[in-house]
């Protein structure tokens, strides 16, 4: 239909016949004989110009487009003009130039608009936007960001071609299996009371596959998981899936380090320098509280053994500088909270907050950690003795007059992916900020998080059984292997995460590929139930069958492209996401089954009310089956 697009357009094309199609985003009528339009593509925008003493049947014209609303879609044919020299528009790109319009044709009339995606300062709340997502896709951010997206996904399949990796699909009906999160599953009427699953990942698939002798496998992967949602998690995502065989870590790390760059060089037009720096896992919770860190900015955490009430007991301390003068009482109660829920959550055991002042610190109470240690060896010191005491420890961590001390104890048998003292650093660099005390800089810091702990227990306890730290297919570093059978909650596994300025962008590690290893960390150690290692079965039989060392790791697309973009919430990179409570908003989905649904597949729900349920009959015929 059309001969150009409005982005297509500049001042090369001056007195040539042109045919556009688009929306009307606004009209001018600046006299009986002048009308401006403004129309919009998907490529640009362009300045439409209906002018009596110019264009044939005009008044026919103009009536038109009075009757327009925004957003109606219309065909224009005319002549490309030079702007008058005192209403060119530098900021658009077509701002030299105009369109003379000789023909306008109405395609589609838009009814009056729920709201206008034109408008920030006007749009409605999220929801509201959700439920007529196609308008709230016209908004120039997000068709920014649907487009980057596409962007970065074709230049990861270039890098993923140009490195010999194949494209291979795996399947989207799997089966439950009990090693990640809560899972959606799929009632099939093939035999009443089974289910399929849809995949929380790959990662089996992506095993056998190397089994199979695919050497270099990757995927733009759908994913699945049935979880508590927030700003950075969806019930269904998008992840950059890969696996390689005969591979250290190191392999692995130095082709995802050269696909950022790529990425970020095609899209950002930035250089990103390799190799990215590593850190241990125990580096990284010690020094800043998280296993994701960002380190664009201090506010270090610094350990103080000789606090420690005994063995079993991690103390350690952050200070603020000047937080004791910079924050009022009502200033810190988010912190105060902060701490509540984050010792509920077995962060810490406990996490108490001082001000240093020339006296020494307040909030000295019996319970806190450092009054029981100044008090507690019953030797009998006096309050010279004890000042002395405290101004060792304030000096040991640069603790001065008018800083703001955060003092916390936390069990080594815990492994939080966050600490107490790392979310309280993390809300402080926030409140700087917003005092314009803490400049953090506008960098990438990538940085390689690895050596965690293969094990971790699910209780405070030193014999406290044990579970994978983050999925029991993670082989252990070699040097360990000898305390698998010995002492397995000090192994470390071959495990790494990729973290960018606090956020985790993906992970992965080395996998088991022997059978009898395998076996042994799904009984011995992580104590499966005959039936769980009964539903691995098919893995353990396929190491066995010469499968390669190998291993691999998954990237989040969707947050890849929301820092790509600088977006919030990863709803603004998704075409069609799901609302905050997990639901569909423009298609109305989850919907509600009908009776004789469920009674095709078997199925009965039992509700508050009736508490069990009756076995429903269906009522659809075999004929109507077939309709289906």
């Amino acid at each position: 239909m059309r001969t150009h697009t409005c982005g297509d357009l500049n001042p090369g094309h001056v007195d040539q016949q042109v045919r556009l199609c688009g929306w009307v985003k606004n009209i001018r009528v600046l006299s009986e004989t002048l009308v401006f339009v403004h129309l919009r593509d998907a490529y640009g925008s362009m300045q439409l110009l209906a002018e009596q003493s110019r264009m044939p049947q005009f008044a026919e014209h103009k009536r038109v487009l009075e009757m327009l609303n925004p957003d109606t879609l219309v065909d224009v044919s005319g002549t490309v003009v030079r702007r008058p020299e005192n209403m060119t528009n530098d900021a658009e790109k077509t701002g030299q130039i105009e369109l003379l319009v000789d023909k306008i044709q109405v395609l589609n009339h838009a009814e009056p608009l729920p709201f206008s995606p034109y408008i920030k300062s006007k749009l409605p709340n999220e929801e509201a936007r959700l439920a007529h997502r196609y308008l709230d896709l016209r908004r120039p951010e997000l068709q920014h960001n649907i487009r980057l997206r596409s962007k970065t996904t074709s230049a990861i399949r270039q890098f993923m071609d140009d490195n010999g990796f194949v494209d291979i699909e795996t399947p989207m009906l799997f089966k439950s299996t009990p090693e990640g999160a809560r899972e959606f599953l799929v009632p099939t009427r093939v035999d009443p009371g089974t289910c399929y699953a849809l995949p929380q990942s790959p990662q089996q698939f992506k095993q056998m596959l190397m089994a199979a002798g695919f050497d270099r496998y990757y995927q733009i992967a759908r994913c699945f998981r049935d979880e508590d949602l927030r700003a950075d998690r969806q019930p269904e995502f998008t992840q950059i899936d890969l696996e390689m065989s005969f591979v250290t870590k190191e392999d692995i790390q130095s082709v995802v380090e050269r696909l950022i760059q790529r990425i970020w060089k095609t899209i950002k037009q930035v250089d990103i320098q390799v190799p990215f720096t590593r850190m241990s896992f125990a580096e990284a919770t010690c020094k800043y509280g998280s296993d994701k860190p960002d380190t664009r900015f201090g506010l270090e955490i610094s350990q103080l053994p000789d606090l420690a009430p005994d063995e079993h007991t991690v103390a350690e301390a952050i200070v603020i500088p000047g937080g004791a003068e910079l924050f009022t009482t009502r200033e810190l109660a988010p912190f105060n909270d902060l701490i509540g829920n984050s010792q509920k959550n077995s962060e810490s055991k406990l996490t108490t907050i001082h001000k240093v002042n020339p006296q020494g610190v307040t909030g000295l109470g019996k319970s806190t950690l450092l009054s029981r240690w100044l008090t507690g060896s019953g030797d009998g010191l006096d309050q010279q003795q004890r000042q002395a005491k405290l101004s060792s420890v304030l000096n040991s961590i640069s603790a001065k007059s008018g800083d703001l001390m955060f003092v916390s104890e936390r069990s080594i048998y815990v492994t939080p992916a966050n600490t107490t003292l790392g979310r309280v650093r993390s809300l402080a660099a926030k409140a700087l900020q917003e005092k314009g005390a803490l400049t953090i800089p506008s960098k990438y810091n990538f940085l390689w998080v690895e050596d965690f702990p293969l094990f971790t227990r699910e209780s405070d306890d030193a014999h406290g059984k044990l579970s994978a730290t983050h999925h029991p297919f993670t082989a252990p570093v070699e040097s360990d292997l000898s305390l698998l059978g010995t002492d397995p909650a000090k192994v470390h596994g071959q495990h790494y995460d990729i973290v960018l300025n606090g956020v985790e962008l993906g992970g992965g590690s080395i996998r088991v590929h022997d059978p009898a290893v395998q076996s042994y960390i799904f009984k011995d150690i992580l104590e499966l139930s005959p039936r769980v290692q009964d539903s691995f079965s098919h893995l353990v039989t396929a190491l066995g069958h010469g499968c390669p060392p190998h291993g691999g790791i998954a990237l989040g697309l969707d947050r890849l492209v929301a820092i790509l973009t600088e977006s919030i919430s990863l709803r603004d990179v998704i075409a069609f996401p799901k609302s905050a409570n997990g639901r569909d908003l423009f298609m109305h989905a989850p919907a509600v089954a009908t009776k004789e649904q469920l009674a095709e597949y078997g199925i009965c729900v039992a509700t508050p009310e009736n508490g069990s349920c009756k076995q429903a009959t269906s009522t659809v015929s075999d004929s109507a089956r077939k309709d289906k």
